[in-house]
């Protein structure tokens, strides 16, 4: 990849492991990344960071992925923002509800390496073209 396929990317789950291993993987690519373990750090560190992709776990403490996400989007800085869904649940009720809170897509954790790397580069082949 060069420079120009580049995101700045927030990951948020209460799992530090998990969220320290996909930002790894990110950071392997060559990309920028922020961490969050909770919503309300999620929705502050994104105001400041302003990152072009959220991985954003649904099962969340307090507050879950779905309403962070859904207070994410109301945030007009963040209009551009790709949000993606991270959770073990794949099932299609699940993938119906992340669309409805405003997710743009919806990925079964953990992700692997190269699904992570394939949907990054779709991201930005969407970006290129428009």
């Amino acid at each position: 990849m060069n420079a120009a396929c580049k995101f700045k990317i927030l990951i948020v789950d209460d799992s530090e492991a998990l969220a320290q291993t996909l930002g790894y993987m990110v950071e392997i690519l060559g990309h920028t990344i922020k961490l969050a373990h909770d919503g309300a750090t999620a929705l502050s560190v994104a105001q400041s960071f302003l990152p072009d992709v959220i991985f954003l776990d649904i099962s969340l403490p307090e507050m879950d992925g779905y309403e962070v996400c859904k207070k994410l989007r109301a945030i007009p800085a963040l209009t551009e923002c790709v949000f993606i869904a991270q959770t073990g649940w794949g099932q299609a009720e699940y993938k119906i509800r992340s669309m409805e809170a405003g997710f743009d897509h919806h990925v079964v954790k953990p992700i692997s390496f190269e699904a992570m790397e394939k949907l990054l580069l779709s991201l930005r082949e969407t970006v290129d073209a428009a």
